[in-house]
């Protein structure tokens, strides 16, 4: 039997003062080796895709845009009247060339000329015969929070109160309309938009529609003079 004396107990430190070195050596090459390396970038999904496409740091570039507040001063169209004693409404007249693949309406607009849009007020975009007074709910798409209303609207998804009074009854309401099929080639398009509200202070910062055309199709909206 083997027996534990000056000699093997030596042996047995020696061993022992071997394996705590190795490990410490292989810890210590390790944290060098994760030291020197370059930090792992996660990249997160992001939570406003659309928003990102348009208007995001790494933004869409086959993505165009026809700014339908293009006269506006750079503080944006101003309306000092409630739109019940002046409407000051944008009116453009616009002819579509080509096929688009996608197409966005993108509104950025406050009122009491600082604050966000409440829910006494609303957007007012007609596109020929289709839309009205648009309803915020479900149709807008995720926006980065900020000090003024940005509203972003899948064309193919607009919900709205043809008038007021249809608003204010809460009737007639039309829902998810696809506006998106009018932005066909050759197509005149007649646009209008205003800020519907009873406070003075309104103000279109951007109204712009922003959109894709068909892979290997030339498109445009250009304004028509």
């Amino acid at each position: 039997m083997w027996k534990i004396n000056e000699k093997n107990l030596g042996y047995l430190v020696l061993i022992l003062i071997a394996g705590v070195t190795s490990v410490i050596g292989f810890y210590i090459a390790k944290k060098i080796e994760l030291a020197e390396k370059p930090p792992q970038v996660i990249i997160q999904p992001s939570e406003y895709p659309d928003w990102d496409a348009i208007k995001g740091e790494d933004s869409d570039i086959d993505i165009k845009r026809i700014l339908i507040t293009k006269d506006c001063p750079q503080g944006g169209c101003e309306s000092d009247k409630p739109a019940t004693q002046q409407l000051d409404a944008i009116d453009r007249q616009y002819e579509v060339k080509g096929r688009l693949t996608r197409a966005y309406l993108y509104v950025e607009a406050i009122v009491d000329y600082k604050r966000p849009l409440t829910a006494w007020d609303d957007i007012y975009f007609k596109m020929n015969s289709f839309g009205g007074h648009l309803i915020k709910d479900e149709n807008l798409l995720p926006v980065p929070p900020g000090d003024v209303s940005i509203h972003l609207y899948d064309l193919r998804s607009i919900s709205y109160y043809p008038k007021i009074k249809d608003k204010e009854n809460r009737e007639n309401r039309h829902n998810n309309i696809n506006i998106f099929y009018l932005l066909q080639d050759s197509m005149t398009i007649d646009i209008r938009v205003f800020v519907s509200s009873d406070r003075p202070g309104r103000i279109m910062k951007e109204v712009a529609i922003y959109y894709e055309c068909f892979k290997g199709s030339d498109c445009s909206i250009k304004e028509i003079q």
